[in-house]
């Protein structure tokens, strides 16, 4: 059976979350949509950053517990980190995100890694909730997210993707599910 740990990257492995932003392959989920980020490109998703950027972001986003966690997902199964995740304060939730790079996507990782970052964010840091928004066509990652315990809510936002409309769920798991999921209860 796979397993998967998280680590808070050090400045060092910046070079994974470089790589894995500068890959198309990796990156296509994010493309066609009409972003304002320096660095991005339309066409594939990709975000290129400079290292002084990047270490702007470190310096922003790393080692900001409890209320902002970034880590890198680690595979007992491979020699270097497989993906990313995080979660940031968003009004009065956490939105969160997941990242796996492309050469290791379909094998079940992104589950796994969601149940670490549950853990990390409702039984080390007492976050209340985690949420983020998913593109209905992104069927796998939405098959990951409940079996993880996510559930739909009726929140939806609309973006273009190379010009046409795309409907994005919210999907969001609370400190109380987490629990009850754990204890073997079954969500309502």
């Amino acid at each position: 059976m796979k397993r998967v740990f998280l680590v808070v990257p050090k400045i060092e492995d910046l070079k994974y979350r470089k790589m894995w932003m500068n890959d198309p392959k990796t990156m296509s989920y994010n493309a066609g949509f009409d972003l304002d980020l320096n660095g991005y490109n339309k066409e594939t998703g990709t975000i290129s950053k400079t290292d002084d950027e990047l270490l702007d972001w470190y310096n922003k986003w790393v080692n900001k517990e409890p209320d902002r966690y970034f880590a890198y997902i680690i595979s007992i199964d491979e020699d270097e980190p497989i993906g990313e995740v995080y979660y940031y304060p968003d009004g009065d939730i956490h939105s969160m995100g997941i990242l796996i790079s492309d050469k290791y996507r379909g094998k079940g990782y992104s589950y796994l890694a969601l149940l670490a970052l549950e853990e990390v964010a409702f039984e080390r840091n007492d976050i209340n909730e985690l949420s983020d928004m998913i593109p209905l066509d992104r069927i796998g990652a939405i098959k990951s997210f409940k079996k993880a315990g996510f559930v739909n809510t009726n929140k939806e936002e609309k973006n273009l993707k190379f010009g046409k409309e795309e409907v994005a769920k919210q999907l969001l798991i609370t400190k109380e599910m987490y629990y009850k999921n754990k204890e073997g209860d079954e969500y309502e």
